[in-house]
């Protein structure tokens, strides 16, 4: 299932180093994962990009640069930010300072998530994210991100531990 995720929304959040937002046993809440997702979107892109682009075709959906689909994904991630901030400071818990600037945390949580979804994309997953990015094409990156947030709250079971530490979907 986390293949699944990851391909979905092209971030890896699978096998992080979250391991503080979990002992906190504090969650983001779900308008909160849905803008980091979001802000965290042109960022997995060009990240996928990277690492795909020795393994497809130039003329391939995702390998297409400077897309206009790419231009309203940063323009929502910019949108998205002040949400996705209230995300990272529930991720990084008691080690981020509550007075951080804004000019440190952005490039700060864009290595951080970056580095992340970069680890997690093997070569042999480039086509199936290619395919899943062109099956996608149509939804603002806003869908994108409550799809992907869906699909975490459902596949996580009731007392598992999730490296993006959702809160529970309301029954």
């Amino acid at each position: 299932m986390k293949k699944l995720i990851l391909s979905t929304a092209l971030i890896a959040l699978g096998h992080t180093n979250i391991a503080q937002a979990q002992a906190l046993d504090k969650c983001v809440q779900p308008e909160q994962a849905e803008a980091l997702i979001a802000y965290m979107l042109p960022k997995a892109v060009t990240a996928a990009q990277s690492k795909c682009s020795a393994v497809l075709p130039a003329d391939s959906m995702l390998m297409e640069e400077n897309s206009e689909r790419l231009a309203a994904y940063k323009a929502a991630s910019e949108k998205a930010w002040p949400m996705a901030k209230q995300a990272v400071s529930v991720i990084g818990g008691e080690k981020l300072p509550a007075e951080i600037d804004d000019t440190l945390l952005m490039p700060l949580t864009d290595a951080i998530f970056t580095g992340m979804i970069t680890e997690e994309i093997k070569p042999k997953d480039c086509a199936l994210i290619n395919k899943i990015y062109g099956d996608l094409a149509p939804m603002p990156s806003a869908n994108i991100a409550s799809l992907t947030v869906t699909i975490i709250q459902a596949a996580t079971k009731n007392d598992q531990k999730n490296d993006l530490p959702i809160c529970k979907m309301p029954t």
